[in-house]
């Protein structure tokens, strides 16, 4: 019946047309389909449907391509379809309801399709079936408004989950930089996720992130309070991103978390407000949660307080060196693991490390030189503690790194040593740290 009055208003509106509406679309429009999908083969361009006693017609455009056989695939079919239909405009509107009066059937594929009413344009309305991407493209690339809201339609895009997860990856990056008027659309996406899904809505962060506002921002700091620690953990992992979107007074609370120190310290340096961050970085140094927070406090003190003048320590550069110069083919990730073999053909490992000593010694002397305590007993420290759940990282890289991070820490005042690492000893919260900590001080003792 729908239909029915649906042709009724299409027979009355068209008797009243001006102008005769020529036999199909212009071949400009038909060019320009085939040149926006350049990858596919047209495999039909002809009428589908006509107004009975009138000159007004529908006109599809079938395009066709072949899936890659690298995709592993159960659809049914190995190729995909785009279908556009064409209407003229004529001074009568369709509208969306339109779409049911097609067939827009197409063998299955792995990606989800829609049928959409895409808007107005170049003298005609649009009709068209296919992937969340092309119908996005598609609505741009011709320039056609009065259309599908595609705000909202990528906003219920989130949440779909087809081949690799395509219409949502799709609908993530649809949504950079299109403004705070869409915040409260994926949130209200993100919250039918979530009455659906067990798993965070990972991919409505990533568009709030790509929406890069102060709007957007207070909604992840929204999800960054979450008591679901996995949501809370990529909330905050975004914040913690460029571009920041949280205030600093949000930043300066987060810093006081060990697993986002560092990055919370890149943010003041960005912002160019590192000086504000002293105070707060010197309370972290009496009260370390951790020894990767400790190091990286202390870094940035030396840095913040200097100012322009900062270029850098010499000792934290050392370390890097001297990590890097300690490495030997099959110690670490895709390397090959050799021996260098003595004058008999028997395996030795003397050949290597008295090369190793020669090239780190002088790496060695700038850490023992320093006449920076602190940061030189830091940089010790980040050798003698090193550990690393890595299994490709060998176990004797790991015990050389400590054990000359142990020389360092030697050289050092051993009373001034002994009260940082007993000061380190009370606050630190990991178990495996603690662990880590005692192991050190007690190697450091037995010399």
């Amino acid at each position: 019946m729908r239909l029915r009055f649906l042709f009724g208003i299409f027979f009355c509106m068209a008797i009243t047309l001006r102008a005769a509406i020529p036999p199909q679309p212009d071949s400009d429009t038909l060019k320009k389909i085939e040149l926006g999908f350049p990858d596919w083969k047209k495999v039909a361009s002809e009428r589908c449907a006509v107004l009975r006693g009138s000159d007004l017609w529908a006109w599809k455009v079938v395009l066709e391509r072949s899936v890659s056989s690298d995709v592993k695939s159960e659809a049914p079919s190995r190729k995909g379809y785009i279908v556009i239909v064409l209407v003229p405009d004529a001074g009568i509107d369709p509208g969306k309801e339109f779409i049911d009066v097609l067939d827009w059937h197409t063998p299955d594929n792995d990606l989800k399709q829609y049928v959409l009413y895409l808007g107005r344009g170049r003298g005609y309305h649009w009709y068209m079936k296919s992937d969340a991407g092309r119908l996005m493209n598609m609505q741009e690339y011709m320039k056609l408004t009065g259309g599908e809201d595609m705000n909202s339609f990528m906003a219920k895009a989130l949440n779909v989950i087809d081949y690799d997860l395509f219409t949502s990856r799709v609908a993530v990056e649809y949504f950079r930089g299109r403004g705070n008027a869409c915040v409260p659309l994926i949130l209200n996406s993100a919250r039918l996720w979530q009455m659906e899904e067990n798993t965070p809505p990972i991919q409505h962060l990533y568009a709030l992130k790509l929406i890069g506002t102060e709007e957007a921002g207070k909604a992840l700091i929204t999800f960054a309070a979450s008591k679901d620690f996995r949501l809370a953990h990529q909330a905050l992992k975004l914040l913690v991103e460029e571009p920041y979107l949280a205030s600093d007074g949000f930043y300066r609370r987060l810093l006081k978390v060990p697993a986002y120190t560092d990055s919370v310290i890149k943010v003041f340096r960005a912002r160019q407000k590192g000086a504000m961050l002293i105070p707060d970085l010197q309370q972290i140094l009496k009260e370390p949660k951790s020894i990767g927070q400790y190091t990286a406090a202390l870094a940035a003190v030396r840095e913040f307080q200097a100012g322009k003048k900062f270029t850098g320590l010499p000792e934290y550069q050392a370390v890097n060196d001297i990590m890097f110069l300690m490495m030997r083919m099959g110690e670490t990730p895709e390397t090959f693991k050799y021996i260098p073999l003595d004058s008999d053909g028997k395996g030795t490992t003397s050949k290597l490390d008295d090369k190793e000593r020669q090239r780190i010694a002088p790496h060695l002397e700038i850490v023992r030189k320093s006449k920076d305590f602190e940061v030189a007993f830091a940089a010790a420290l980040a050798l003698a503690s090193f550990s690393s759940e890595d299994p490709n990282i060998a176990k004797s890289y790991k015990e050389r790194v400590r054990k000359t991070g142990l020389e360092l820490l030697r050289g050092l005042p051993a009373e001034m040593v002994y009260e940082k690492l007993a000061l380190l000893e009370k606050n630190l919260r990991d178990t495996k740290e603690q662990a880590n900590l005692r192991r050190l001080k007690r190697e450091f003792g037995e010399h």
